[in-house]
């Protein structure tokens, strides 16, 4: 099972039929835009593999003198081979029984080490435990095909964080407890075109890299499996490709006398790449740098996952650095994608999948990717409508939700556990509501808008999502019957006192609010 020579990927094309491919004939295809899906496939899996992807086909192009990924199947071969340094044999195999050899993204081992079994299915090996039975199940199927591992392989050696002792996380991650953000300006939402396009970028990226502070080599190491590794020694950057692809667990797969494969692993004591010290920032093309902290570190996301604040600062590089895969193809016309991906991860167990694809039309992209008059406007009320959507959710709804929880009390305790227990549940409708409304929103302001009346317009989308809210806090929150017409009024005298305090721009149009006018 060679991935250099073998069909082992299933490949759905454009014309509706699942064929058989090797690594080199899948480049191929993608460049000729023939590739509709890769049906082993799964939607966590899917942006660690284009990453993979486009880095590898990077690498290729840069050794070879070239930046155009329109290639032949025997122009991928070559590269293959020569980025495997003499280890072709071994180093794009899914199985090696002689662990003093390389596989796809399995180190050789010390012969002394004792594996024990990991997974015997790719699902039970793929990053993290699930904290919840919810974006990615484990132990789905029992006669995986072999496209199953190769994904599994890639999504866990390429964006795992750290699991407890001897299972270390990646470098392109802020320390081992983050996350890899995928962040990307999409010009094609087809696989191919996608593909292409972030190659193309990448060729730009790789000239800011190699004059960074990073020392990466031209001629370094691009595979990082090739290397034996003990579990104590680390590769340097000054030793690696800017586009390297590494490892981060020691594993291998074996496969038994029913030829079925299973995953066997060995603990490490040190990261595989020796990057800790720079909190991430090690040039990845697809991870913001966040300059907001204390120390300069890569984009984390935290629990509530891919907010509109989050997207908008990715729009407006507000507080991040950026690189070309997060701004448009200089030439290219029409409308993009800004796409984000992350698995975020939490107490040791992963707390979701999250994506978002942000669709940003012609008009609007030269307003943002333009000049910094045309771009300046949008960014300042976008900061600004974010921060009115905060004073809305703690200053006027949580107060009232509070108020009408504690029976109508004329003083409510804003520590009170219970309470906030239930306003913890509600206050999730509320950011859905606006955060899915905020760009809409933005994109619909014309040039030289009014900054007064556009605040003005979404303090008033605020207060009716506000308002939606309250109203299904009141009809589905548990309340004795004998309180409920002191809390429900009590709650909504809260709401509107605090309401016209926070938002004075809105008193003129409040009979209107009120009687839904």
């Amino acid at each position: 099972m060679n991935l250099l020579t073998d069909p082992l990927l299933r490949v759905q094309t454009a014309a509706s039929e699942v064929r058989q491919m090797s690594l080199p004939e899948l480049f191929s295809a993608l460049g000729r835009d023939e590739v509709e899906s890769l049906p082993g496939l799964q939607r966590h899996q899917a942006d660690a593999l284009h990453v993979f992807l486009c880095y590898l086909a990077g690498a290729i192009l840069a050794r070879s003198g070239d930046t155009e990924p329109v290639q032949e199947t025997s122009y991928w071969e070559r590269g293959l081979v020569d980025l495997s340094e003499g280890q072709e044999n071994w180093a794009w195999r899914l199985v090696v029984e002689d662990v003093s050899k390389p596989a796809f993204f399995q180190a050789p081992l010390p012969a002394a080490d004792r594996l024990s079994l990991k997974a015997v299915t790719p699902d039970r090996l793929d990053l993290l435990p699930t904290a919840k039975n919810h974006d990615v199940k484990k132990a789905r199927g029992f006669y995986p095909h072999p496209d199953e591992w190769v994904y599994t392989l890639v999504s866990l050696q390429t964006m795992s964080g750290y699991f407890g002792s001897g299972q270390h996380g990646i470098s392109r991650m802020n320390s081992g407890y983050g996350n890899r953000p995928i962040v990307e300006i999409v010009h094609h939402r087809r696989p191919g075109g996608r593909w292409r396009d972030a190659v193309l970028r990448l060729s730009i990226h790789r000239k800011n890299i190699l004059d960074g502070p990073w020392g990466y080599n031209p001629k370094g190491l691009v595979l990082a499996w090739l290397r034996a590794w003990d579990g104590n020694t680390a590769l340097s950057l000054k030793e690696l490709d800017p586009f390297y692809l590494e490892i981060c667990r020691r594993v291998r797969l074996r496969m038994n006398e029913d030829m079925a494969i299973k995953a066997y692993g060995a603990k490490s004591d040190r990261p595989r790449i020796a990057a800790k010290q720079l909190n991430g920032n090690v040039g990845d093309g697809w991870l913001p740098i966040d300059h907001r902290k204390a120390e300069i570190s890569a984009l984390t996301l935290g629990s509530s996952g891919i907010t509109a604040d989050i997207l908008r600062r990715l729009v407006f590089g507000d507080g991040l650095s950026l690189t070309p895969l997060q701004r448009p193809l200089e030439g290219a016309e029409g409308r993009v994608w800004l796409a984000v991906s992350v698995l975020v991860r939490g107490g040791g167990t992963t707390e979701g999948f999250r994506e978002q694809w942000i669709p940003i039309s012609a008009t609007v992209r030269h307003r943002l990717f333009g000049h910094k008059e045309r771009r300046e406007p949008l960014s300042n009320i976008s900061k600004a409508a974010v921060e009115l959507a905060g004073t809305m959710r703690n200053r006027v709804l949580k107060p009232a939700v509070f108020c009408y929880v504690q029976g109508g009390a004329e003083e409510i305790k804003l520590d009170k556990k219970s309470s906030q227990a239930w306003w913890d549940q509600i206050q999730q409708k509320y950011e859905r509501l606006w955060n899915d409304d905020f760009f809409p929103w933005l994109w619909s302001l014309p040039e030289g808008f009014d900054s007064d009346e556009a605040r003005k317009a979404w303090a008033a989308r605020l207060r009716g999502h506000a308002l939606v809210v309250l109203n299904e806090a009141i009809l589905t929150m548990p309340k004795h019957i004998g309180h409920r017409y002191r809390a429900e009024t009590q709650a909504r005298r809260f709401f509107w006192g605090a309401l016209y305090k926070h938002f004075p721009m809105l008193k003129e149009n409040s009979h209107d609010a009120i009687f839904g006018k």
